[in-house]
């Protein structure tokens, strides 16, 4: 999983005020140019940039809630919207 899978475009631009997760890694300021420059980033300073930046308190938070509305995309509860007396639900499962 990369972080443009994790953080999509829809997702940045209701929690962020970036339109991707390149826009809004690019708008700080540190130079990233791979995974090892970006977490080079020191900690304090990053948690600042997604306080400033987004709805977000910090890294933490920003990244728990990506990962939970993914896992609710990618997979969705068994139940949620099916109706067990319904034969074609039971034909999908």
């Amino acid at each position: 999983m990369t972080l443009d899978d994790l953080f999509g475009d829809d997702w940045m631009a209701m929690h962020t005020d970036s339109e991707s997760i390149a826009e809004f890694i690019q708008s700080c300021d540190y130079e990233v140019d791979d995974q090892e420059s970006f977490e080079n980033i020191p900690d304090r300073k990053w948690d600042d940039h997604v306080a400033a930046h987004s709805q977000f308190d910090d890294w933490r938070s920003m990244l728990s809630a990506a990962v939970e509305t993914y896992v609710g995309i990618v997979r969705p509860t068994p139940d949620a919207g099916s109706d067990p007396n319904d034969p074609a639900a039971e034909a999908s499962d």
